[in-house]
């Protein structure tokens, strides 16, 4: 029981070593009293991991394992050591050569140390409850896996929450109904709400079809398998292109003809989407059972009859997926659009009888408009818009794939095979 005790004493204190230092790394607070529960923390577990080391009879302190496990408790002790003679002092830190980049500062080494060794610890202490067998190799690999994935989303999740956070504040109808005024410090986002939405959707107009169309056309009528697998490659390495050259693309080609204006970025953002639609829509179809494609043939169907009543409707969630993922991509783009469609203006889209945007005109963009916010950060007071205009993108985002996914589920309630 004594033994089993000192176990659930050491895990517990790796535990709060482990999420203390996390929070303290991405929140950066005070550490003048943490650092004191820290010192007493790293002290204890190092007690108690050396107890139970002695405890275990068939633990030989002159093999492999007890040599690694005494250099453990030595760089456990030597952080304790490091806290308790004030060696990393609020003073310390660590600067890059002639001062050129990122300095480390007190708070985040002290932080990362705490954290180094609350993994070392919880390590040796389960290696010495399961006698460093391969039980203990599997318990390390599933909480490893474990925190991986609990981590993951306290990353996601800590983004998000600032995001709101932050942007809540800024949100009112006027902030989403006005236009800009004063390069942003007052007024809302109207303008570049209205032509985020016109953007992407020229994007999806011109990247659906052709990418939909290809992709059919690969994997229903192409019969050359050389050739198929020759475009899948180039349009894999299309799609793994920088966006900033398709921007380029855009100066060199669309300028001259379009100007900057909403179409030259539609067609940009297409041409980006236009890879991303074929792969996944290849997928899909690839999906489809044969067998439903040859019941189709033998019941007197023809071949484009067979893809539209069977082959795509089976396929549609998966095409829809490819769809969410393109939709998201051109809301998030802000280089190949910055010299071929907008612009940071109050000024409306121009709509051609109230229903049809103007599309040789240039608009504003939510991307853009965040971009020139943070340009403007510590010049002029818009902080407070930024977060809000930040808030505003990621829920569009948000709204535009929850609205595809609900889409995608309803059709995919229809298949059945």
């Amino acid at each position: 029981m004594k033994i089993k005790l000192a176990y659930s004493l050491s895990l517990a204190a790796s535990a709060f070593l482990f999420i203390s230092s996390v929070t303290c790394i991405i929140f950066q607070p005070d550490l003048t009293y943490i650092s004191i529960l820290w010192g007493a923390t790293l002290a204890g577990s190092t007690l108690l991991i050396a107890l139970s080391a002695l405890t275990k009879r068939q633990l030989n302190l002159a093999s492999k394992t007890g040599v690694v496990l005494a250099l453990d408790l030595f760089f456990i002790l030597a952080i304790f050591l490091l806290i308790f003679t004030g060696t990393i002092s609020p003073k310390f830190e660590i600067r890059t050569p002639l001062g050129i980049g990122a300095t480390f500062g007190y708070r985040l080494i002290l932080s990362a140390l705490v954290l180094a060794a609350s993994i070392v610890a919880t390590k040796d202490t389960i290696n010495l409850f399961y006698d460093s067998s391969s039980k203990s190799r599997e318990a390390l690999v599933f909480l490893t896996i474990r925190l991986t994935a609990v981590f993951s989303v306290l990353i996601l999740g800590g983004i998000l929450f600032i995001i709101i956070y932050k942007g809540i504040w800024a949100l009112s109808w006027e902030f989403l109904t006005e236009p800009p005024r004063k390069l942003g410090t007052e007024g809302g986002i109207s303008t570049a709400i209205i032509g985020s939405l016109w953007m992407v959707l020229g994007a999806m107009i011109f990247s659906a079809p052709l990418g939909i169309g290809a992709a059919i056309y690969l994997i229903e009528y192409s019969k050359n398998l050389w050739l198929n697998r020759l475009i899948t490659i180039a349009v894999s390495c299309i799609n793994g292109v920088p966006s900033v050259i398709f921007g380029l693309f855009g100066v060199a080609f669309l300028i001259n003809f379009f100007g900057i204006s909403l179409l030259s970025g539609s067609i940009v953002l297409g041409l980006i989407n236009i890879p991303i639609v074929i792969l996944t829509t290849q997928e899909a179809l690839k999906s489809v059972p044969n067998s439903l494609r040859e019941g189709s043939m033998a019941l007197g169907a023809t071949k484009w009859q067979t893809i539209k009543k069977v082959v795509l409707p089976s396929s549609m969630p998966g095409i829809l997926t490819g769809l969410i993922i393109s939709v998201a991509k051109a809301s998030g783009e802000t280089a190949p659009i910055m010299w071929t469609a907008v612009t940071f203006t109050a000024t409306p889209v121009q709509m051609i009888y109230g229903v049809i945007p103007n599309v040789f005109q240039p608009v504003n963009n939510l991307d853009y408009h965040l971009l020139n916010l943070i340009y403007f950060l510590g010049a002029w007071d818009v902080e407070k818009n930024a977060w809000g205009t930040a808030l505003v993108l990621v829920g569009l985002v948000l709204f535009t794939n929850m609205l595809a996914i609900v889409v995608r589920n309803y059709y995919r309630k229809k298949i059945s095979w």
